[in-house]
């Protein structure tokens, strides 16, 4: 089966980025169970070079045709259109090269809006795969919302990746809508008996922006626990490249905590995978998260997590071996969960949390769902 899988944002290539990622690791899942499943990628964006570049390549295994140009920002719905406008001609330019894909999977409401936009010239089945936050937030912008009708309208099937998002979602369509959740990448996040933990207790934080993954939050949290706690030595590992980073630091000396505080950068996911297993809980601070792809991460690697009740933290964390919820914005009510997973670490058994995350969230399993989905939507 031909799956087109065109994404809203996609990370540069050759580059550990996180953006975007799910999209290949879709494409390269689908493919390694038979499907011929290709990535499409206009990027039309400030940081695009001024003429218009196009290349093909095999990355990682996955058939890869971007473009790439310059264009402005897209504050009004007339700039949204000629944004759309070129990402068809992608699409159409491709047909005309590769042959009509058998379905196209759009992820996110701009890559939708180009799938409606296209079905004028030639009538392709898509799905529209949400995981934004901005219909949680309801940060859309209101420019925006001219669109979305078509989005929901002509996309044969609409599905998102949790529950809390398909509740905020449901409102703005005249179609059920499904969810498929994200997966893990068995390969790279896996328990390891063999690895010993750092001989401090080792929190993991990964994700930015700070705001959103509420990480002056966490640092306060992570303070009062270390107040309380004096005689346990612990520290806070902090993954991604964070633009806020200065400001973090700052607020970490105020607090007393910036010693034990360790700042990767932006690392590859087998760097992030050795150091999930070597420590001992995953923290997620976040304000709001429409699934929580770092938590099913850190489960598969065997770890108990400490998180905000987000729609996607709750959509995860369905067992009471699988770690604690607290209130989101509380530093306090962090602090008191990961107080609670530290006393009772012991209880927490990595391979049990393992088999959890497998079931619900391993590749084969939502590589399932996908498959017949698609064959649904040719039959």
């Amino acid at each position: 089966m031909h799956v087109l899988i065109l994404p809203s944002w996609y990370f540069p290539p050759g580059t550990p980025e996180i953006a975007g990622r799910m999209f290949h690791q879709l494409a390269k899942g689908l493919r390694e169970e038979g499907e011929d499943a290709r990535v499409l990628y206009g990027d039309y964006s400030t940081k695009a070079p001024l003429f218009r570049r196009t290349s093909y390549h095999i990355e990682e295994g996955v058939p890869t045709w971007r473009t790439s140009q310059f264009f402005v920002p897209k504050t009004n719905a007339f700039f949204m259109r000629m944004w759309i406008n070129r990402y068809v001609r992608d699409v159409l330019r491709y047909i005309e090269q590769e042959g009509k894909p058998d379905v196209i999977h759009a992820h996110s409401y701009f890559a939708a809006a180009v799938c409606a936009t296209l079905q004028q010239k030639v009538r392709i089945p898509f799905i529209y795969t949400e995981r934004l936050s901005g219909f949680i937030l309801e940060s859309i912008p209101k420019h925006h919302y001219p669109f979305l009708p078509g989005c929901f309208e002509k996309a044969a099937v609409i599905t998102c990746v949790s529950p809390g998002l398909l509740s905020r979602m449901q409102p703005h369509s005249p179609k059920p809508i499904h969810v498929i959740p994200n997966f893990f990448d068995e390969t790279i996040f896996y328990p390891d008996p063999t690895v010993k933990k750092d001989d401090l207790f080792t929190w993991v934080c990964i994700g930015e922006p700070a705001h959103v993954k509420g990480l002056d939050i966490l640092l306060h949290a992570f303070a009062a626990l270390t107040e309380r706690m004096k005689e346990v030595p612990m520290r806070l590992v902090l993954i991604d490249r964070i633009p806020e980073q200065e400001s973090l630091v700052k607020l970490a000396i105020e607090l007393g905590i910036n010693e034990r505080l360790t700042w990767t950068g932006l690392i590859s996911q087998e760097e992030i995978a050795w150091i999930l297993r070597s420590s001992h809980a995953l923290v997620s601070a976040s304000r709001v998260e429409t699934f929580g792809k770092v938590i099913i991460e850190a489960q598969a690697c065997g770890l108990p997590v400490a998180a905000t009740k987000t729609d996607g933290a709750e959509y995860i964390i369905t067992h009471a071996q699988q770690g604690e919820l607290a209130t989101p914005g509380s530093p306090e009510s962090l602090m008191a969960a990961m107080g609670k997973l530290y006393v009772s670490y012991a209880k927490y058994d990595a391979t049990g949390i393992h088999a959890l995350t497998e079931k619900r969230f391993g590749r084969k399993s939502v590589m399932r769902q996908w498959i017949q989905l698609y064959q649904s939507i040719v039959s």
